[in-house]
């Protein structure tokens, strides 16, 4: 290495790959087990954590010295590369750490790996995962015990199967043996080795075993919940329900954009980024965690919490790179669903969440990479400044224009009628929605609390 690309390294300061530092210590065998554990970098002695040359004496015999004690100090040992040079007219060591082909590797009983410019200490649930990766297989593949053919859904597959033949994404043809199909994707072993990607897509009951793979949706008035959701079944199957339910707790603007003459839906949230975060909420959870994904519809902000923090390999900082690589937790499951075109293209779901939340004048979403699990924040859309066909239809969610409609037609409906005819909306819900279309004055309750009519004034 030159002395020039040594300046240009040190001028970055430190980073993902760059570690610098005044002498040698434990801190360094450290970084180099966390690059080790990631994908390489380099360690530079003599250089201070603010590009300054230390000038400290650095023999020539302590390139031989460091590469023993990162060596015998690390299981599975890592050969270095080091390298004597020059840094403003000073000599500094170099050492380049390979990524290890076999992981992770420990320190005194400790791993480490990479994340930004800091040394993170791995978790027990990132260190079974590293493993795992580093066989080339994935959290998913794992056997789930006590489960046999028997268990599976045979018509789940089938639609699997006709789904990513109409897609293109494969080329089944429906003679084919659903059980043939799986053990042909490596989604089952044997007759009693069903892997954890098989059960969740295509076991009769999925929350049997895995009770933490559902998605709790509920929205709330201030402290209040005013409706809530369990959405249970095969995973792939959660998604339009959980979009669903959203849709039906928000508002949608009737808008007429400038210069156009007919009229486009604004939602508060961007719905197909909405729909991109569920689909990785559900994709590359951690399910060996046993929280469920929760979904809140506060007043001002949605909110979607997903179990697992992202995969040991990768930060936030790399996952906002437009240009990062795929890397999900649950091969199996993401290749099941980009199948079925639920997935679209790997490795671009924050770009596509940023695109629609530009297209629907929403801020970028606020991403919490912490305490055991990924959270993503929205925002409600920021602007309505837009000439509105309706200002009143602004105000409606589309449940709100469903229950006008119903009570046009049925003047002397119960809150209790009213919740058996729309899914998943309990009385209290029905209530604050009837208390809100009285606030816009669409809505007038005549007569006596127990009986009497509703007078709609709506079209």
């Amino acid at each position: 290495m030159t002395n020039e690309e040594i300046e240009a390294m040190v001028s970055k300061h430190e980073r993902q790959n760059l570690e610098l530092k005044e002498s040698f210590g434990t801190e360094s065998i450290e970084t180099a087990c966390a690059f080790a554990n990631a994908s390489g970098g380099y360690i530079i002695i003599g250089i201070d954590d603010k590009g300054n040359p230390t000038k400290k004496n650095l023999r020539v015999e302590s390139l031989r010295d460091f590469e023993n004690k990162i060596s015998t100090a690390t299981e599975p040992s890592i050969a270095v590369d080091i390298e004597e040079n020059l840094y403003c007219g000073q000599k500094v060591i170099v050492l380049q750490v390979p990524e290890s082909p076999l992981k992770p590797v420990a320190t005194k009983g400790r791993c480490f790996i990479r994340k930004g410019s800091v040394n993170h200490q791995m978790t027990p649930t990132e260190i079974t995962e590293c493993y795992i990766k580093s066989t080339g297989s994935s959290m998913d593949a794992i056997i789930v015990p006590g489960v046999t053919k028997e268990d599976i859904d045979c018509d789940a597959i089938r639609n699997y199967m006709k789904t990513a033949s109409e897609n293109g994404r494969r080329n089944f043809t429906m003679k084919e043996d659903p059980w043939d199909v799986l053990t042909k994707l490596e989604l089952v072993k044997s007759e009693t080795q069903i892997t954890r990607a098989a059960y969740l897509l295509f076991s009769k009951e999925p929350q049997i075993k895995f009770p933490q793979a559902i998605i709790h949706a509920g929205a709330f008035k201030g402290a209040d919940i005013i409706d809530s959701y369990d959405v249970l079944g095969h995973i792939q199957d959660q998604i339009e329900d959980t979009v669903a339910f959203i849709k039906k707790n928000i508002h949608c603007a009737l808008v007429v954009p400038p210069g156009k003459i007919e009229h486009i839906r604004v939602w508060d949230y961007p719905i197909e980024a909405i729909r991109e975060t569920v689909v990785n909420a559900v994709c590359h959870r951690d399910y060996s965690s046993p929280d469920d994904i929760q979904i809140k519809l506060l007043e001002n902000d949605l909110v979607i919490f997903s179990p697992g923090e992202l995969p040991f390999d990768m930060s936030l900082e790399t996952l906002n790179d437009p240009n990062h690589s795929s890397k999900p937790r649950n091969k199996l499951i993401a290749k099941i669903f980009f199948d079925m075109g639920i997935i679209e293209h790997y490795g671009r779901g924050i770009t596509k969440i940023k695109e629609e939340c530009d297209k629907n004048n929403n801020p970028y979403p606020e991403w919490d990479n912490g305490h055991g699990a990924f959270t993503t924040i929205y925002q409600m859309c920021n602007s309505k400044a837009n000439k509105t066909i309706s200002n009143i239809a602004q105000k409606l969610s589309p449940l709100q224009c469903q229950i006008l409609i119903f009570l046009k037609q049925n003047p002397s409906a119960s809150r209790k009628q009213i919740a058996s005819k729309f899914t998943n909306i309990t009385e209290d819900g029905v209530k604050y929605h009837l208390t809100r279309l009285q606030e816009l004055g669409l809505l007038k309750h005549v007569g006596p609390d127990f009986g009497g009519n509703w007078e709609v004034f709506f079209d």
